[in-house]
């Protein structure tokens, strides 16, 4: 699908005209047209932007999270939507930020936001008054909203001015906001179509990457991505579930809607105590489940090529590792 061009420049312009296009197609019987122009404009904003990225991490943030479900922080509120997104566009609250433990531009994303109006109403009062708030949900390192070349942890963040501005750092789902629970949050949009399975999957076994170790930082460079959601089917494999803290980690096959396998071994992320997490922890190996998910990057394979890489400095540059965040499950297998 053709559309006029954007700007000359930069990811921000496009940025701001999505958002302005968004407003005008609020419309019912828009979304799949919608959809279409959001995915033509993100392939035009990659191909007017460097088309990698270097994302430098603190090794001890490597450490405290490859292992972990989710994270919580201390979050300034710079830009709060004004009102959620409609089902059709994902049904999600955006929330742009900072918080000194992350060190990264940051967007936190609620989700079935129009059923959390307290939440929405603690996040709005944090951003007239300006007094952090209390969140947590599900950590998110990923490459679908991004035009600059580089992120480094650490650097002076200034505020945003935008609710989707450039990052690759997301709580999303936020699971807790000051002390209201968000849990039963995660659990599929009536009315959203999330990326179908073939497309997404085959796109991520080929995401190249390269791993450069430094003192007390490791460097991920990659491409910048478009997909950014999935609808599959995960099967339950033979390995024991590891359960963490703060939720599980449960390695499955994956297939799309019709059965056919599309990746042999991906490591699924459960967010303690929600939906997903109720239902995965009494499946047995060989059990189906048809779910929506939402991908980031693998620290623990990050980490672990990194040790690996003084014996096998292969493994410095093998696809990027990723990891898929179960975000809602379907009761229906064929919806």
């Amino acid at each position: 699908m053709g559309i006029f061009p954007p700007p000359a420049s930069s990811a921000p312009h496009l940025r701001r005209f999505l958002s302005l296009f968004g407003i005008v197609l609020l419309l019912p019987g828009c979304a799949t047209f919608v959809r279409e122009v959001k995915e033509e404009l993100i392939r035009v904003e990659s191909a007017t932007s460097p088309s990698d990225i270097t994302i430098t991490l603190q090794d001890s943030f490597i450490t405290t999270y490859r292992n972990r479900v989710t994270i919580g922080a201390m979050f300034a509120v710079d830009r709060a939507d004004r009102v959620p997104h409609p089902a059709y566009l994902d049904g999600d609250f955006h929330v742009a930020g900072r918080a000194s433990n992350i060190g990264l531009p940051i967007i936190a994303e609620i989700k079935n936001a129009a059923f959390e109006a307290d939440a929405l109403n603690l996040i709005r009062k944090a951003a007239v008054t300006g007094t952090p708030v209390r969140l947590s949900g599900a950590w998110r390192l990923w490459m679908e909203h991004v035009g600059r070349n580089k992120e480094v942890q650490g650097e002076a963040i200034a505020p945003q001015g935008l609710t989707d501005p450039d990052h690759v750092f997301e709580i999303h789902p936020v699971t807790l906001v000051d002390d209201l629970s968000l849990r039963e949050s995660l659990r599929p949009v009536a009315g959203y179509r999330p990326e179908e399975a073939e497309d997404v999957f085959k796109s991520f076994e080929k995401i190249g990457c390269r791993i450069v170790r430094e003192d007390r930082t490791t460097k991920i460079v990659t491409r910048k991505r478009l997909y950014n959601d999935v609808e599959f089917l995960l099967g339950i494999l033979e390995e024991p579930q590891q359960v963490v803290e703060d939720g599980r980690f449960v390695n499955a096959a994956v297939f799309d809607l019709k059965g056919n396998l599309l990746a042999h071994k991906v490591r699924m992320v459960f967010v303690k105590d929600t939906p997903p997490d109720r239902i995965v922890r009494h499946l047995r190996p060989g059990n189906r489940l048809h779910v929506f998910g939402l991908p980031r990057i693998n620290l623990a394979q990050i980490a672990l090529r990194a040790g690996y890489s003084r014996n096998h400095p292969e493994s410095l540059s093998l696809p990027l590792p990723y990891e898929i965040i179960i975000a809602g499950v379907y009761e229906d297998p064929d919806r």
